[in-house]
């Protein structure tokens, strides 16, 4: 079993991209031994195979060659060949198991703490470059430790077999074979930092791309309505220009440093042979001892410039370490932990002197609220665009926390209450209805496991969709395409109204639910609503005036404080603020 892991929200650190690296690579230290003994055996062939050629030529060179051994020259280097075939396919599961279930984890946490990241910060943060950290961003991660635990190792093991047999053999040649190194190194410095900022500048690019484009399929419908057709194909344009110009320049500054470590290997590889020559020629080492140490050099050569040849992945890798961080180390989340658990409510909500400012705003939205309501109660909340009701919503959902005042469920401050329970027992018919392209029998019984029939079609009846729902070949099962595209405006509504009242809420909001909506459709759907409402507590915003004749009591915002509340008649008879709109929608 694997040891258990933290939550990366409390062990990731993208200042130590590294650091962070290895811990999410987490496994027993068992699983990386067996690596490291396979990755030995597979890479045996390119250590051995030097040897055994050098013996094989010595044979044939030297006076005294042992020719009854060629055969075992042969068999041993066809034996490490052939034995690659499984140690190879070994090492590379067992690597592959490791990163990809830290590619998994990865995915899962940034999921979970985007559930769990305020809605402000989803507000001001494009989709699209969420879209990028969950799916660009943990594939580059798992590209990089691949990379790592494959080219790495050959490299450290590579360099280390080069060095100590040269020591071994010929100390006198391991000090030039050395002094190569640094020129090299000396590329990796030049454009290491170019080629990080230029990897920061293409995500950032990538991820403004992810998002408008994600925009531009939204917008589609409108900007067909519009003839705006050309306009967003030139806004489109212009957003993959910028990232193509990007792409270019770290392509070229790639292909530039990769063109510089291809010759300065194989200038080293000239000089290398140049100087083994000579010492032949001297008698110093044999020719085929000129094999064996032009392979040891280029081993040695072939993994700094291997090295440097990484270095434009790892920058990507650890720049989306960085990226991912952004969600993981972001401090804006709704902190529920050790606030008490809620396990029943009877639906009392009162708001005590609510204020509510914007970040980086002076104005009030929500000012001086004051509202208690009893259970069973139905309110009505309206007002001019801007008066607050919106935000009164959030306010009561939990999604904003009041800025000054109280919001008390069954009389317990909001503030003590672990909110994800308290919303077990809310549920929200939002203006704008959000499905997904699954079966209508899914989107209505979305997050429950278990559900009656009887329950099911009790809803149906009280959601006004029996008739449509008979009406359909696959009844219940019937798919509904991406957002409910097969649907019409009201059927939509009161499939989303089905899936607040299958979960028996104590408190019912609804926001906006009939606006947009033509005559019948909004006959059904108020009719809907009717039978919602029944033994509820229940927040209505609304624009049209006459769907909210039944509340209990209407309460007329403007400027984000409680101008009038009263009932529909009782309103109209003060011939106040909620008289002038009511006249103005005649």
């Amino acid at each position: 079993m694997n040891p258990t892991p933290r939550p990366l929200e409390y062990a990731y650190h993208s200042s130590r991209p590294l650091k962070t690296m290895f811990y999410l690579l987490n496994r027993r230290w068992y699983h990386y031994l067996a690596i490291a003994v396979l990755f030995g055996f597979k890479y045996l062939p390119v250590c051995l195979l030097p040897v055994f050629i050098t013996e094989i030529i010595n044979t044939f060179t030297e006076s005294d060659g042992q020719v009854d051994r060629l055969p075992l020259w042969f068999g041993l280097m066809a034996l490490s060949v052939f034995q690659n075939i499984f140690s190879h396919t070994a090492y590379i599961y067992l690597l592959g198991k490791a990163v990809r279930e830290m590619e998994n984890r990865i995915r899962g946490a940034v999921a979970e703490r985007l559930q769990h990241l305020s809605i402000p910060f989803h507000s001001r943060t494009e989709s699209g470059r969420l879209q990028a950290k969950v799916l660009r961003d943990a594939e580059q991660i798992q590209t990089l430790c691949m990379m790592l635990g494959e080219i790495g190792m050959s490299i450290i093991v590579g360099f280390l077999f080069a060095v100590i047999l040269t020591a071994i053999r010929a100390p006198q040649l391991l000090l030039f074979y050395l002094l190569m190194v640094p020129v090299s190194v000396g590329i990796t410095a030049l454009f290491r930092r170019r080629i990080n900022r230029q990897n920061t500048s293409y995500r950032s690019e990538l991820e403004q791309m992810s998002s408008e484009t994600v925009e531009m399929l939204n917008m589609i419908p409108i900007a067909r309505a519009h003839g705006l057709e050309d306009t967003a194909i030139s806004r489109s344009r212009s957003t993959f220009s910028a990232v193509s110009r990007e792409g270019l320049k770290l392509d070229f500054i790639n292909a530039f440093f990769g063109s510089s470590s291809w010759a300065a290997f194989h200038l080293s590889l000239i000089v290398a042979l140049a100087v083994l020559s000579w010492l032949c020629t001297k008698g110093r080492i044999s020719a085929g001892e000129i094999i064996l140490f032009q392979s040891l050099f280029a081993m040695l050569v072939t993994a700094v410039s291997q090295l440097l040849g990484m270095i434009p992945q790892i920058a990507k890798g650890m720049e989306s370490i960085r990226s991912i961080g952004e969600v993981l180390e972001c401090p804006d989340i709704e902190q529920d932990t050790g606030r008490k658990a809620l396990t029943a409510l009877d639906g009392r909500v009162e708001f005590d002197q609510v204020h509510f400012t914007y970040e980086n705003s002076d104005h009030h939205s929500v000012s001086e609220f004051s509202l208690p309501v009893s259970a069973g109660e139905c309110i009505a909340l309206v007002g001019a665009s801007g008066a607050g009701k919106s935000t009164l919503i959030q306010l009561l959902i939990g999604f904003l926390r009041p800025s000054a005042g109280r919001i008390l469920f069954d009389g317990t401050d909001m503030a003590e209450l672990d909110m994800r329970t308290v919303r077990r027992f809310i549920s929200v018919v939002p203006q704008e209805t959000v499905l997904f392209s699954g079966s209508i029998r899914e989107n209505i019984t979305y997050g429950l496991n278990k559900v009656s029939d009887r329950k099911l079609n009790e809803v149906l009846a009280a959601a006004n969709l029996t008739a449509f729902i008979e009406e359909l070949p696959e009844g219940l099962e019937s798919r509904i395409g991406e957002d409910g595209a097969r649907l019409s405006g009201g059927q939509r509504q009161r499939i989303a109204i089905a899936r607040a009242l299958i979960r028996n809420p104590k408190i019912l909001i609804l926001d906006e639910a009939t606006s947009a909506l033509d005559v019948v459709s909004e006959k059904l759907v108020q009719e809907a609503i009717d039978r919602a409402v029944q033994n509820r507590t229940t927040f209505i915003v609304a624009h049209r005036l006459s769907t909210i004749r039944q509340a209990d009591r209407i309460v007329v915002m403007q400027d984000g404080r409680i101008a009038e509340t009263g009932t529909y008649q009782e309103l109209l008879d003060r011939r106040g603020l909620f008289y002038e709109m009511q006249q103005l929608q005649h």
